[in-house]
């Protein structure tokens, strides 16, 4: 199974519709949350409705599903497609003012036949007989949020955040990032970007998304994008949440603007979340397809040398400037013989990486 998020989670230890080929070994999580006095005290007398506290439950359902991935992940490292006899144990100890959400989940990682129409029923999201209000109302407010954007109306407080990331509305991904450019380009460096407050929500905003969504996302903005620093606020986003993918990697190399492949040789040096024997057949087509794809841009040509009938080798810049020495970088465009300037992660400096990386990969898979 290549994604970690469609390993099914099973709380009963039966798996009734489907055959369990192998049973591999217990899997856990343990996910610890604090919560200050401040936010207690505001879930304790603002948010309660007919006793219950909204927050309370949001953060309740935030660390449950941060346990369930960390269980998935753990069962696809050790080549696991199902975790079933799935149990939860979930506390609160409190003290000095202070509180602390405390979640336990333990299953059992197994392999179960890759049988899509056996799975169908569970996987695919159906038509439901009843609707509860609760549904209804999310659809509402989601179709809300939509016809705010269309309007160029939509105001992107705590409450808009939680909402869009909690209900994956990916419909308005592209809005985010046109209402927030200015957010973005004003951030000299992807670090003081990466520090934003942006950025941790959509950062947030993205990774609830489902996998495919993400990646689709991502890398065709990046293909239609005209803005560096939005460009390069996109990759970093690729590497934090390892959303790496060879296929749209290789369509970045192979863009017809120059810029969007600088960008894919970044790109080629962040990883994915797990690694196996295909993935190194893909990196060293990938390596090797960095190799051959970066030529010269500038012209090489030769120039006298200074008190002296000899010849020196020089370069022509695309830009105009003439008789640039050999490794030197153009003065007016900060390029060098290869179109990359300074601050750029260069072909040959990705093409090593990449061959560490099959190395140390090749260390740990059979």
């Amino acid at each position: 199974m290549a994604n970690p998020k469609e390993i099914l989670v099973l709380t009963t230890s039966s798996t009734e519709g489907l055959v369990v080929k192998k049973h591999l070994k217990p899997v856990s999580a343990h996910v610890v949350a604090g919560t200050n006095l401040f936010s207690d005290f505001l879930g304790g007398l603002t948010d309660v409705f007919g006793g219950r506290s909204s927050s309370y439950q949001k953060q309740l359902a935030s660390l449950y599903n941060d346990a369930i991935e960390r269980i998935k992940l753990q069962t696809h490292e050790i080549g696991g497609n199902c975790v079933i006899g799935l149990t939860i144990d979930m506390d609160e100890i409190s003290g000095k003012g202070k509180s602390m959400f405390m979640i336990t989940a333990i299953g059992t990682a197994v392999v179960i036949e890759n049988d899509e129409k056996s799975n169908q029923s569970i996987l695919i999201n159906e038509k439901l007989e009843n609707v509860g209000v609760e549904r209804i109302n999310l659809l509402r407010q989601r179709k809300e949020v939509i016809e705010n954007m269309k309007n160029d109306t939509l105001e992107f407080n705590d409450e808009t955040w939680s909402f869009i990331t909690t209900n994956q509305v990916h419909e308005i991904f592209a809005y985010i990032l046109s209402s927030h450019i200015n957010v973005i380009a004003a951030s000299h460096t992807i670090q003081e970007t990466h520090n934003s407050t942006f950025k941790k929500k959509f950062i947030g905003y993205i990774d609830n998304l489902e996998e495919s969504k993400k990646i689709n996302l991502i890398y065709d903005q990046i293909e239609s994008q005209n803005n560096i620093q939005v460009m390069l606020f996109l990759a970093n986003v690729i590497k934090e949440l390892y959303l790496f993918d060879f296929e749209r990697n290789k369509k970045l190399l192979q863009h017809p603007d120059f810029i969007k492949q600088k960008i894919g040789v970044l790109v080629a040096t962040f990883d994915k979340a797990f690694y196996n024997k295909k993935d190194i057949e893909d990196l060293i087509q990938l390596k090797d397809f960095i190799a051959a794809s970066f030529n010269q841009r500038g012209e090489l040509t030769t120039k006298k040398q200074l008190l002296s009938s000899k010849e020196k080798e020089v370069w022509n810049c695309e830009c105009g400037s003439k008789s640039i020495d050999i490794g030197d970088y153009c003065v007016s465009c900060n390029n060098n013989l290869f179109g990359f300037k300074q601050n750029e992660l260069k072909p040959i400096d990705a093409v090593n990486f990449i061959a560490q990386k099959i190395e140390l990969i090749n260390e740990f898979v059979v």
